[in-house]
């Protein structure tokens, strides 16, 4: 908060309405600096409510796979297998999106916009259609996976369609191998060097 501004003393020969244009002057001041102390508990409350108003928790700060180095991919893909494995058990996705989606770009940069749609979509900023939204375009990724399954690696042998399909269970080492491969190919963060003469 800044110092309050008014400091004027009255002198004591001052008439009657000088006296009163001090006394407001000082509670004009005193109003201000309560207004201030309102506008900086408001900005800390805001900034509360923003860290709670994510509806899965933290977020990573940067989605754009193409400029992350190392460490902010590792954080992104931590965060992005987390949040696919809950899409794909909450809406029984696993016939649809293939266990090794982490080997295959398409499917990494539309499941990183997706799971940024959501959290927002589920957020206290967003409109109250934000989630059907949201569902209409969990459904049109869902035929651009079809359109990007070039490899055919979910269909190569055929399994019957069922609602209870699920992935495998080495899915976990797949996924593990495809993000170990994408963050070793990234440049890592250098601390800075200490200049000359500095300890």
């Amino acid at each position: 908060m800044t110092p309050r501004a008014f400091q004027f003393e009255v002198p004591q020969q001052a008439s009657e309405e000088q006296r009163a244009l001090a006394e407001l002057a000082e509670l004009i001041d005193t109003l201000r600096g309560s207004v201030e102390q309102l506008a900086e508990a408001h900005v800390a409350l805001t900034d509360r409510v923003d860290a709670f108003d994510a509806a899965g928790g933290w977020a990573p700060s940067g989605y754009c796979w193409r400029g992350l180095d190392a460490d902010a991919a590792r954080q992104l893909w931590a965060w992005l297998v987390t949040w696919t494995r809950w899409l794909v058990d909450r809406y029984g996705l696993a016939q649809d999106l293939g266990a090794c989606w982490p080997a295959h770009p398409a499917l990494v940069e539309e499941l990183t916009a997706l799971s940024v749609s959501w959290h927002h979509a589920y957020s206290g900023k967003a409109d109250p259609d934000a989630p059907l939204r949201w569902h209409e375009a969990l459904h049109r990724a869902r035929h651009r996976w079809q359109a990007w399954d070039s490899t055919r690696c979910r269909h190569g042998h055929h399994t019957p369609r069922s609602g209870d399909t699920v992935w495998s269970q080495p899915w976990p080492d797949d996924a593990e191998r495809a993000v170990t491969d994408d963050i070793d190919t990234r440049s890592h963060t250098t601390a800075p060097q200490p200049r000359e003469g500095t300890t």
